[in-house]
């Protein structure tokens, strides 16, 4: 139940309607909305926003208001945009108080180097409360910023809002099978600024526009934008880190962990700007830091596996491979005709921008590689291991295999588990104790008229595990059928699935035969146990 002012507008079909498409699109989530008359005293009521409508304000009728986050994209957005000449009315979003002191003091910097050009800033701070939920990938975090951008835009009648994010961001191909459904931020996507721009043109009764013009631009080609106008120092005072406010330190702005820290990182190297990101503001060195189990190394190697595996395909295999992505993109795009050919070669450009960073990388750290000064589990490290070869939820169910491998067989030696239900909490134990952290019989998924559940799952990865226990006395049927029904409600859903099947009475004698149907998908795996 939402509270609002003017009730008989957000109850118009059309608005509610557009509403949740534009939040569905983000999020992937279903939306339902119920709205009431807004019950606060009049005392009490926040006024709207208002900056006045002098014509004669510097800032009246500017062509955009400015998304400013404070990263490299939008810097190089206003670099570009104030070396024009135009005046400047640039909008943040401050969840956290370090997060408004870095963006105030990039800003201070910006009105130095642009001493002729008047420059208003227009930070808000919104922020959720702990207890509201757990939610942490913020997926429709563009739907809020973009908002707070059209009220501003509306009291300084702007003809709109206007982010700058690279093209690669903006479309995020999933990282190999990766990042799936509800993980795949949209924040920015064509179609996500198509929809705001729909909404709020409705909302404000006028034309209004919200659009990118970086959508065909790679984080290195922002960055020579940077260059070309003379403005590198400004480098310094940015910050790409998602981790703002969540580690402690005065002196490092950057976790080094995130994507934001590794892409930042590789577009600094590729751009030849070096000099101007130092490696010690990271709290973790991208390339030859030590990155812990799980995430850390997860986000890192599934970043360089995507722009390996761009790399080795054509134009023509990334066209085909994401035709779902750019289908959904590019007739919301500048020059749409041609908007498929140049997202393809953006993503191309991004490959090998990347691959040619590895290499120097490489060639640069190869003393440490050598004596051991960089770090056995970084960045460098497990690409020289080849693991950036093996998808991480392939990696992560590697690892279960391994500790049910060698606990199940030694456990179960003398005295067999009397039935399926105890094999999952003997294989419940050995995980744990392993440090294996997965969600035992969650979550529940909606199957015809009824529902399922996994045995394990683990979520960030998409991967749910399924254990079966084959017995004479009830025949191999009792889990063919199962894992055949799997297998299908599993694979439609897209989900990744490891089936562990203990078998002490090798029951199955056609192990070939028997793990060719799970194995033909490349979503599933299975690992046979006696």
């Amino acid at each position: 139940m939402i509270g609002v002012r003017d009730l008989p507008f957000w109850e118009r079909p059309e608005i509610k309607e557009l509403l949740i498409e534009t939040l569905q699109h983000l999020s992937d989530d279903t939306y339902a909305f119920e709205f009431r008359e807004y019950q606060q005293r009049a005392q009490n009521q926040q006024p709207y926003l208002n900056f006045g409508s002098d014509p004669d304000w510097p800032f009246h009728n500017v062509d955009r208001v400015i998304m400013f986050s404070g990263g490299l994209d939008s810097l190089a957005g206003v670099v570009e945009t104030a070396a024009s000449g135009a005046n400047l009315v640039l909008v943040s979003h401050r969840p956290v108080a370090i997060q408004f002191k870095r963006q105030a003091a990039l800003y201070e910097q910006i009105k130095k180097a642009f001493p002729t050009i008047k420059i208003i800033h227009v930070p808000v701070w919104v922020n959720k409360t702990e207890t509201i939920s757990k939610e942490f990938t913020q997926r429709t975090r563009s739907f809020l910023y973009s908002a707070l951008g059209a009220i501003v835009a509306s009291s300084v009648n702007a003809a709109g809002v206007r982010f700058f994010e690279n093209g690669v961001v903006s479309l995020n191909f999933p990282v190999s099978g990766e990042v799936i459904g509800a993980r795949a931020s949209r924040t920015t996507h064509p179609k996500s600024l198509y929809d705001f721009a729909r909404l709020y043109s409705l909302v404000l009764e006028r034309d209004f526009k919200v659009d990118n013009p970086f959508i065909y631009k790679t984080k290195k080609e922002v960055l020579d934008m940077i260059v070309r106008h003379n403005q590198n120092e400004l480098i310094r005072c940015s910050c790409s880190c998602a981790h703002q406010g969540l580690f402690a330190s005065k002196l490092k702005w950057h976790c080094g962990s995130c994507s934001q820290c590794i892409d930042r990182r590789f577009a600094i190297l590729a751009a030849g700007l070096l000099g101007y990101d130092d490696a010690l503001d990271y709290k973790i060195d991208v390339f030859a830091g030590d990155r812990e189990d799980g995430y850390q190394q997860n986000v890192a190697i599934g970043y360089v596996r995507h722009a390996t595996e761009l790399a080795k395909m054509s134009a023509e295999e990334i066209a085909t491979r994401f035709n779902r992505e750019i289908s959904g993109a590019f007739q919301h795009c500048p020059d749409r005709w041609n908007a498929p050919r140049l997202l393809v070669d953006l993503h191309q450009r991004h490959a090998a921008a990347i691959q040619s960073v590895l290499a120097n990388q490489v060639k640069a750290n190869a003393g440490g590689i050598i004596d051991g000064t960089v770090a056995e589990k970084s960045l460098l490290a497990l690409v020289l291991s080849r693991k950036h070869l093996v998808e991480s939820w392939r990696r992560y169910a590697n690892r279960i295999k391994e500790v049910l491998l060698r606990g199940i067989p030694t456990i179960c030696q003398k005295e067999q588990p009397q039935n399926e239900p105890r094999l999952q909490e003997i294989c419940d134990g050995l995980l744990q104790a392993a440090s294996v952290d997965l969600d035992r019989e969650y979550p529940y998924m909606k199957c015809g008229s009824s529902l399922t559940k996994p045995d394990w799952s683990h979520e960030e990865l998409g991967l749910w595990i399924e254990a079966k226990y084959a017995r004479k006395k009830e025949g191999l049927a009792k889990i063919t059928d199962p894992i055949a029904a799997d297998i299908t409600k599993y694979g439609d859903s897209a989900r990744r699935v490891l089936f562990v099947v203990y078998d002490p009475e090798r029951l199955i004698i056609d192990e070939e035969g028997f793990r060719k149907p799970i194995m033909v998908r490349d979503t599933m795996d299975i690992l046979i146990l006696r």
